[in-house]
């Protein structure tokens, strides 16, 4: 039976029960999945709490407007999933500039994978000018994590293990668009006849082999490509 304005009265002035934070879990999913689908402008409060089975006044019970939903939303999933993504992993924790790209790129699968309402929510409201988690994740952006990132890969150029002309400062940029952009526009892919349909595997694999290849130094990308000299008889 789905929880009434009464029901609310009574939560009032006494400890959540576990019962009522899975309640606000399903609501806050509900709200990020309609939002990644539809928009944030174009979904109401009414849409939330008819995808999540309750009352209008049970989600403003939880979230009391709509700026705090969004607070929700921001802090409580894409913030998660930016620090899972920004975890250094077991296989990349040391200097191998191709570890740590590597399992950057795996991570971010990995979320998307779990997350699938996260490539449009970030293409909808991050990216677009106007999107309004925009400012939200702006206040949120790991610059530390970043910069060690860029600084790594910088002095692997300075050891010719990577590619000079690879600027560091716009890597995770290009890797982040590399993902998420296929994934988030995959609905376009999918609709029109004759265009590739962005399997993730697929992608995964494509995504990686660009990385991998584009980072070798000039010298050794070109050792790859030359043919083995054939013994004279």
């Amino acid at each position: 039976m789905n929880p009434t304005s009464s029901t609310v009265a009574k939560l009032r002035g006494r400890r959540r029960a576990v019962a009522d934070v899975d309640v606000r879990e399903h609501m806050l999913d509900c709200a990020t999945q309609l939002f990644a689908q539809q928009g944030i402008a174009a979904t109401t409060m009414a849409q939330i709490a008819a995808a999540a089975g309750v009352t209008s006044a049970m989600v403003h019970y939880y979230f009391t407007n709509r700026e705090k939903l969004l607070d929700a939303v921001v802090d409580e999933r894409i913030v998660l999933c930016v620090q899972f993504v920004w975890r250094v992993g077991e296989g990349d924790a040391g200097e191998d500039p191709f570890a740590l790209v590597h399992g950057l790129v795996g991570r971010l699968f990995d979320v998307t994978a779990r997350m699938p309402w996260l490539p449009p929510l970030w293409l909808r409201e991050i990216v677009n000018e106007g999107g309004m988690l925009r400012e939200r994740m702006l206040k949120r952006i790991p610059v530390e994590q970043t910069m060690r990132f860029a600084t790594r890969i910088g002095a692997a150029q300075q050891h010719g293990i990577v590619n000079p002309a690879i600027e560091p400062r716009l890597l995770f940029m290009s890797i982040l668009a590399l993902v998420m952009l296929p994934l988030a526009t995959s609905k376009i892919w999918h609709s029109v006849r004759g265009l590739p349909k962005p399997d993730p595997e697929a992608l995964r694999r494509h995504v990686t082999a660009l990385l991998t290849h584009g980072m070798q130094p000039p010298r050794a990308a070109a050792t790859r490509r030359r043919p083995a000299a054939r013994s004279k008889p």
